[in-house]
């Protein structure tokens, strides 16, 4: 291992189509798992619900994404939006939160990938093969964040295409036999409460697409990479989604979608196309290995952030003087991932990703709403993004961030309480770690900018 030093910065060597393969990679998972929960909870329509709620929060979480990222340009992403205008208690819960929701989200992609792993090979145990998975993800993002997000770009794009080969094949008439009437009798099975409970799964579609902005000080040129990325892959997954809900609602009956492992697989099944068969179980390995690889890239990110703020001991700030990477942070990730996949309950580790993540949706909103008070003049320098009817647009994304959490309550009250309660101590315990170091967290005059409006 090289030798280590703070004074080394990230490289920017990033481009907005590395930006896409970072927030899709993420996401593209919950199209081929998870969101079929949804269909468990609500039905057709309540999944239907789920996707049209969700998808608005997410298109407006990602316009605010798009404007504090271009604008600041730091590898903290939310973390460092809420130091910059909200306050250091707020920035290291949203730090915080980042970091559990990706590391709990990679750590459900590699009990995935093992489950897929143990069922072409049965005689194999799953845990060791979520250990190579996490390790070798963490290895190659240590390298170098170009050539995670290189293999990120390809396993992706890879997975993207099988979900639509499915769908042109299936409209065709290739892809198996449509069925309308499973759409008719499983359209509200447990009545319009169901259909309102289905929202607690709805993030599950495009949950992680923010952490695309997260690599805004590693772009060439993050004005330009951040907003196209960012958008290009919001834009990516509500087309992917809307594609997976058609062809898996028509080709599995709702009490089988609603249980499913595999849903886009188990719908490739039931097509009996011998290449759908293969290329979908192909793009559901790969699109969990995407995924499970941009979570380290993003989670490692956080957690440098909080280092080089001083929330963390400032041992996990260093930068590696040969590949540029945060690698001491990268590292780090592989540990608690390795813990949340011990643990062995998916439905329990992807509840706390969710709870972690709908923390950010609202923090992140809230930290555009400050910087544009603060920086009201809609100068190039300051906000060379800007996106369309704010700050409206972020009181709404913070109203819907709440219902979406408050639909926990339906079966997973306990993980929700213990989510508030674990957020709530570390804002205690971080805002007396910031008092107790005697930190000077400006509003940001290493970025160049003029006076806050409230200073002048």
């Amino acid at each position: 291992m090289s030798e280590n030093s703070n004074e080394v910065d990230l490289v920017k060597s990033l481009r907005p189509y590395h930006v896409w393969a970072l927030g899709v990679g993420i996401v593209l998972v919950g199209e081929y798992m998870g969101w079929n929960f949804t269909v468990a909870k609500g039905g057709i329509l309540g999944s239907l619900f789920a996707l049209l709620v969700a998808g608005t929060m997410y298109v407006m979480v990602s316009l605010c994404a798009s404007e504090l990222g271009s604008s600041t340009k730091l590898a903290g992403g939310p973390y460092d939006w809420a130091r910059l205008f909200v306050g250091p208690g707020a920035a290291a819960i949203v730090g915080l939160a980042v970091y559990m929701e990706y590391i709990a989200l990679e750590a459900a992609d590699a009990i995935v990938v093992a489950s897929i792993a143990q069922s072409i090979f049965p005689e194999i145990q799953t845990f060791p093969v979520t250990l190579l998975v996490i390790a070798a993800l963490t290895f190659m993002n240590y390298r170098g964040v170009v050539a995670a997000l290189n293999l990120n770009f390809a396993l992706t794009f890879t997975a993207l295409i099988a979900i639509i080969a499915f769908f042109f094949m299936n409209i065709s008439g290739i892809g198996g036999t449509w069925h309308p009437e499973y759409l008719i009798s499983g359209a509200i099975p447990n009545g319009f409460i169901g259909i309102f409970a289905a929202l607690q799964f709805g993030p599950w579609f495009y949950l992680g697409i923010e952490g695309a902005a997260m690599c805004a000080e590693e772009c060439k040129h993050p004005t330009r990479a951040i907003p196209l990325g960012q958008q290009a892959g919001m834009i990516t997954l509500l087309l992917g989604s809307g594609m997976t809900l058609y062809v898996c609602s028509g080709l599995i009956p709702t009490a089988e979608l609603g249980v499913s492992v595999y849903p886009l697989f188990e719908a490739a099944n039931r097509s009996g196309v011998k290449f759908l068969i293969a290329f979908l179980a192909v793009g559901t390995l790969f699109t969990c290995l995407a995924s499970a690889n941009g979570t380290v890239c993003d989670s490692s990110r956080s957690w440098f952030a909080l280092s080089r703020d001083h929330f963390l001991t400032n041992w996990f700030a260093a930068v590696h003087t040969k590949y540029s990477t945060p690698y001491r942070a990268v590292i780090f990730t592989m540990p608690i991932a390795v813990a949340f996949a011990y643990s062995g309950f998916l439905d329990q580790v992807i509840t706390f990703s969710i709870t972690s993540g709908l923390v950010c949706y609202v923090m992140i909103p809230f930290s555009l709403i400050r910087f544009r008070k603060m920086f009201p003049e809609h100068t190039q320098k300051v906000r060379p993004f800007v996106g369309p009817l704010q700050p409206y647009l972020a009181y709404f994304t913070i109203l819907l961030a709440i219902v979406i959490m408050s639909t926990l309550n339906w079966g997973y009250s306990y993980n929700l309480i213990f989510g508030l309660v674990f957020y709530v101590v570390a804002y205690f315990y971080f805002s007396w770690r910031y008092r107790s170091i005697d930190a000077k967290h400006d509003w940001g005059e290493d970025l160049g900018w003029p006076e806050p409006a409230h200073k002048r």
